[in-house]
């Protein structure tokens, strides 16, 4: 275990730096989100923060103006020391004279993985390690489960009644929540690197699933359709925009007589509710998508839910109740008390139509 002493200021700083690094969401996958402060003399003298994937590492974006030495620096994650889209995080950090560094976890990329810790310590510079973990973790989870297992992290998203409806007992979903909520679900979409729906929900809602909050201009941003028999219709408005938010879709294999509908229409294995999530994941994470939102439907969400493949979980429920057998559940199938899904960790914000549930399993 690392040994690590700290004072509240060093947990000021790195809330600061885990804030900082916060500002680069949705935009720096499949990169990690991290912030840095550079700290000398008991006051913030620089900050910085990842802003894109591909650009300045935070690291080098608070250190390149700096001309003291013997500073701290707090990094909301272990400085890099590989060449990668940008050099290493710990040459800037030696050749700038930094005396301390503070970071809450070590990177799990193997490129990483304490090699960045070694690199200082060997050239004289003390890092302790340890500071806001749990936060630090919580932040970046995107990029941990990535990283970690090949495959993306997985949120489902859905809007539902306060009894667990998807639908009403004509199967209409539109609308369940209010007008808020749905604003709010929308700007959700672009904390990750894809969106996904089944084909159900495409025919019937004949949804674009592109971002349209205003913060969002320029991220990178895929559309996934699971169309297990490969019968969509290139007249649906999710064949739009294809030059902003690229679509990617996955039928079955068997069915590649319909034809490719787009360039990256993948056919993959069947599973017994459609199509193989699991090789669908695997895909998906090799294209460097490393986190996916899927919205629908109850099928596909129903799904995902069955094989466990879901990391968190977002509700968005109105403060209605429609009830009925004929109305789509959000998993039908169910599990026994015994196995049941249980979430870890909540998060409830109360609107004026309903109220945001989000959790962690």
């Amino acid at each position: 275990m690392e040994k690590s002493i700290f004072n509240r200021k060093d947990y000021k700083y790195m809330e600061i730096a885990l804030n900082l690094g916060m500002r680069g969401m949705g935009f720096t996958e499949p990169n990690p989100m991290v912030g840095a402060v550079v700290v000398g003399n008991g006051e913030i003298i620089s900050t910085g923060f990842h802003e894109k994937y591909g650009e300045k590492h935070a690291e080098r974006s608070a250190l390149e103006t700096v001309n003291v030495k013997n500073t701290t620096i707090y990094v909301s994650l272990e400085p890099c020391a590989h060449h990668g889209l940008t050099p290493p995080c710990t040459d800037i950090i030696i050749k700038k004279g930094v005396e301390r560094v503070v970071i809450p976890m070590k990177d799990p990329n193997p490129l990483v993985n304490g090699k960045g810790v070694a690199i200082l310590r060997e050239n004289g510079i003390q890092v302790d390690v340890g500071t806001l973990r749990t936060e630090a973790e919580k932040i970046n989870r995107h990029y941990i489960k990535h990283i970690t297992t090949k495959v993306p992290y997985v949120t489902v998203k859905a809007g539902v009644s306060i009894d667990g409806k998807l639908t009403d007992k004509n199967r209409r979903s539109q609308w369940i929540t209010g007008e808020l909520s749905r604003k709010i679900s929308h700007g959700l979409r672009g904390e990750f690197s894809a969106i996904m729906s089944g084909i159900g929900t495409v025919v019937a809602d004949d949804p674009k699933l592109t971002l349209r909050e205003e913060g969002w201009d320029g991220k990178s941003f895929s559309r996934v359709i699971v169309d297990t028999n490969n019968i969509i219709k290139k007249n649906l408005n999710i064949f739009k925009d294809e030059n902003i938010s690229p679509l990617i879709i996955f039928s079955a294999k068997g069915t590649e007589k319909n034809g490719k509908k787009v360039k990256e229409h993948y056919f993959v294995n069947r599973s017994d509710e459609g199509v193989d999530l699991n090789e669908v994941l695997k895909i998906l994470s090799e294209k460097k998508i490393s986190s996916l939102l899927v919205e629908g439907g109850g099928v596909l969400i129903g799904s995902f839910l069955k094989h466990r493949l879901v990391d968190e979980i977002v509700l968005f429920i109105a403060g209605r109740i429609i009830g009925g057998f004929d109305s789509v559940q959000l998993f039908k199938d169910g599990f026994g008390l015994d196995n049941s899904l249980l979430l870890k960790d909540r998060e409830i914000v109360e609107l004026d139509d309903g109220f945001i549930l989000r959790g962690w399993f």
